[in-house]
Formats: structure tokens, sequence, C-alpha cells
């Protein structure tokens, strides 16, 4: 049994619109088969369950299932949580299996694509209730029968795929040091796992592509599109349970903001202690420990391209970091204040071990939603960044907000409608050129979930954008100007009102492209 809180008109709307699937979906009971970023997990979830969006009957399962990139028996398979929404007469399904989002476009973008794998042993099994106001039942036979196997038909990103192509070439490449244009993790296509320093974790880059040619079959990539589903802050935070020294991140007088200079030299390991990233004066000397998330995150991605690797400051997060080094994979190296620099491979590992107390000053850093913070409220505190808060209009000592649905108003994200707070992200999802019914039509459930569960800003209520420009092969196009699709990376582009590129476009003919924060 589940709870569900979205009206009965939209539900209704929902249903009309997967029920004209025209597709080859439309023949099979599983409208959407998704993998990717673990952002929208927990929103898509509620969406599908949105009176019979999908259905009313769930099952999450943590590492419940892999999706298997068929193209090659090296590519190992990736695992991550699992959910699957069924109506009860199993005639309508969906699926959705959170992990990195580059790793989410790989494996829809391999050709063949990808498919998804749950292990025969979890049919009957108790669902792990992984979705917080939802019920998990059991897993049937049926449901299994749909899914296993199943080709995706979705990828859920955190980027354009664009600039997801571009994070896994950039890892694959040779490790060059002058630049980090290439971070060591290679050779391709195949390359090295990356691995956790806390757990037994890894996120093996893949090569793929996104036009011409697999680099690995030789086959034909699709036609695709991708769509702009909404925007989200990503939250610098830190741990706030050490409390023997005023130079400790719970002395919340003066640890409130971080600006992006100290930021990009903490994360990139050249500032070694708390009192580096304030500007209060008199703190004790306390070891500043930093925690990363891999180059195939988007988490990463989004942070490296708006802060560290910017205009301005042209550094990386991976400053000093050899993968074939000691210390470099799993990464596990110190800085000069007596701290650390280490990896985790997941969203919720990275939260877990900022808020693990044993881990002392520790700073790290994930996209916001409800439920990512929930575990850790007590222990942890977010900063504003350039003096700007990501959640709210103003700071108010950034404490987390708790939420047991609905909890329409919970957060505003003023700041990222507004385009000053400077770490925020489209999300998209790509498909065949062609949406699938199902995929549009959960995609629109999950844009009103926001009104009950504010995990992102819907992309119709945006009034600004990312400068698009030329990237993975790509030309730079915002996507407003009618007769130009969207194309080209926009991770730190630089943030314009949309009403500027509709106005520049009327008085020059061009785009406000290629411009970078």
């Amino acid at each position: 049994m589940t709870k569900r809180f979205t009206s009965a008109v939209i539900a209704v709307a929902l249903t009309a619109i997967v029920s004209f699937a025209t597709n080859a979906y439309a023949a099979s009971p599983l409208i959407f088969n998704g993998a990717g970023a673990t952002v929208l997990f927990n929103t898509f979830a509620l969406a599908a369950d949105s009176n019979s969006t999908c259905g009313s009957n769930i099952w999450t399962y943590k590492k419940g299932a892999s999706g298997i990139d068929g193209r090659s028996s090296q590519i190992p398979a990736e695992t991550g949580n699992i959910w699957i929404v069924w109506n009860n007469s199993v005639t309508t399904v969906c699926a959705y299996l959170g992990i990195d989002a580059t790793v989410g476009a790989q494996l829809f973008f391999a050709v063949p694509t990808a498919t998804l794998s749950i292990p025969s042993s979890e049919v009957g099994t108790q669902g792990q209730d992984l979705v917080p106001t939802l019920t998990d039942t059991t897993l049937p036979q049926a449901v299994y029968n749909i899914v296993n196997g199943a080709t995706l038909n979705a990828a859920i990103l955190d980027s354009r795929p664009e600039d997801a192509l571009f994070a896994e070439t950039r890892a694959l490449a040779a490790l060059n040091t002058a630049n980090y244009s290439g971070l060591g993790y290679g050779p391709g296509p195949i390359g090295t796992p990356i691995l956790s320093t806390f757990s037994s974790a890894d996120a093996t880059p893949v090569a793929f592509a996104i036009s011409g040619d697999d680099p690995i079959t030789g086959q034909p990539v699709p036609a695709w599109v991708a769509t702009d589903v909404g925007a989200g802050p990503e939250i610098i935070f830190v741990n706030t349970e050490q409390t023997g020294s005023n130079g400790d991140f719970s002395n919340t007088a003066a640890f409130q903001n971080i600006d992006r200079f100290p930021l990009a030299l903490a994360l990139n390991g050249s500032l070694g202690l708390t009192r580096d990233l304030t500007n209060v004066s008199g703190l004790d000397s306390q070891p500043l420990n930093v925690i990363l998330r891999d180059p195939l995150s988007g988490a990463m991605n989004a942070l490296e391209y708006s802060i560290t690797r910017d205009v301005e400051i042209a550094s990386t997060q991976e400053l000093g970091v050899n993968p074939a080094a000691p210390g470099g994979n799993p990464l596990n190296l110190s800085n000069a204040g007596g701290g650390w620099r280490k990896r985790a491979l997941s969203s919720s590992e990275e939260i877990s071990q900022v808020g693990t107390s044993s881990n002392g000053n520790v700073l790290g850093y994930s996209y916001w939603s409800t439920t990512n913070f929930a575990s850790v409220v007590n222990s942890t505190r977010y900063f504003t960044v350039d003096g700007v808060d990501p959640l709210y209009a103003s700071y108010g000592g950034g404490f987390f907000p708790t939420c047991v649905a609905p909890c329409p108003g919970l957060v505003q994200f003023t700041n990222v409608l507004n385009g000053s707070y400077p770490i925020w992200s489209v999300f998209r999802v790509a498909t065949a050129k062609v949406v699938p019914p199902g995929v549009s039509a959960l995609i629109t459930a999950a844009q009103t979930q926001t009104a009950n569960i504010p995990d992102f800003v819907p992309f119709n209520q945006l009034t600004v954008f990312r400068s698009h420009y030329f990237l993975s092969g790509d030309k730079a196009s915002n996507g407003f100007i009618t007769g130009k699709k969207e194309s080209g990376g926009d991770l730190g582009g630089a943030v314009f009102p949309v009403q500027a590129d509709l106005d520049f476009y009327a008085e020059t003919g061009k785009e406000l492209v290629g411009f970078r924060q």
C-alpha cells in the first residue's frame, strides 16, 4: 500500500498522455526504464506512484539491480539502488536505477543500449522502503519478468549529454598534470575502476558516443533528445560534531560562508586548515578534511566547472591525484594542515561520511534533495557560497530543513531562480528523438511533485539559464530561439536572463553562447 497526495485531475491527464503511446514501448507495460542521477530517484518514484502515473505498488532495493552494457564482456555491471512501480493488473510498469549520472549516459548511449538486470533471488522479497512516504510490497514474478533484461529507454542526467561525454572522455584520457585535461583512469575504451576510500564501491569509465558510431561496436548512434526537467543547487556542507576548539566547524559564528577561491583551494588540497576558509581571526589551527566525488559524478563535474575549474581559478579537484601512485586510487592524500582528501562513490556515501563524527572537521558536497540530507540534519550544516544561500533568500544558520511529505514551500530556491547562487545545474532526461509518452508523462508528474516535495525547480519556472558552449563535437545553442534546438555543454556556463538571450538574438541574430563562469 502507498500514501499519495497529488490531485485526481493531474492523474487523469497524465494517464491520458500514457494511453496515446505510439512508439515501440507502447506495446510493452514498461513505459519508463531509466538509469542515472540519484538526485531525482525519490522525486521520480513519488511521481510514478502518483495516482496511476505508473501504478500504486512499489518495490525498492538497495544495490538491487545493475545496468548491463553488453558491448563487451569486460565492461563491469553498474549496480545501484532500484525502484519499480506498477499497477494492479501489471499493464503499466516503471523502473529507475540510481547510479552516477555519467554512467547512466554511458548505458543509454551504448549501441546496443544497455539493459537492466535484477537477481532472480529478489523475486518475492520484501522491498526496503527506500522512498520516504511510500510503503513497499514484495516483487512479483510477473513484474520481474517484464523488467529484468529490458532495454533502457531513458538516461536521467544532471547535465547535458555533451557534458557527460566530456567527463567520461576526460577520465579515460592519459593523466596530464599540466592542465588536467586527462585524469588517467584509462586507457579506453574500458578504463580503470575509480575506487571509494570508504567502501568496496567502484565506478569504471567506459567510452561511448552521442553521434557518429559507437567507439566499441562501430554501430551508428541513434538520434536522441534531452528534455529539460528542472534545476537544483549543489550544497557545500560540513560536519559540526567536533566541539573542542574554536577552529571546529561547530563554531557557527565563524563558519557560515565560504568564498569560491578558498573553496576551490580546499577542494584541490592547497588549503589544509579549517580557519583558512573564513575571515574570522583568532581561530585555533585545526586540520581540514575533504571528501570528493568521483570524476564520473555529475555532482563532481557541476562543482568542478562552477568553482575549481572556472575561468577565474582554472584548477581542479583532481590536483595532485595520480591514479597509479600510492594514495591516488583509492584517493587518500594528506594536505599541508594535517588533514586529508578522500573519495566517496555515491551521494549517499558522501553525505554519510561527511556526517560521521569520527571523521572530524570534514567538508563535502552534494545536490540538494529533502531525502539526501535527512539522515544528517543533526550532525551537519551547509555554507553559503560567495555570501549566497542555496535554499532560501537569506542565511538562517545553515540548518537543513526536514520534510515529511507533503511539505510545500519548505525551501524557496530564491537564488537558483535568480541565478545568483554559483553552483546549480539543469537536470535532463535523454531519450530517443521521439520521446516515449510514458517518459514524458513521468517527467511532467515529477515536475508537479515539486509543489509537495521541493527537491528542484521545474524548468518552466526558470527565467535564467547557463550559457551553452561548444563541447563534445556539438555546437552551442541555448534552446530558446525558435528553430534552434538546445545543444552543447552548459556546466559552469555564465548565467543570463532568458529574456536577454531573446533580445540579443533579435538585435544581432546571435545567441548568448560561449560565456563561461
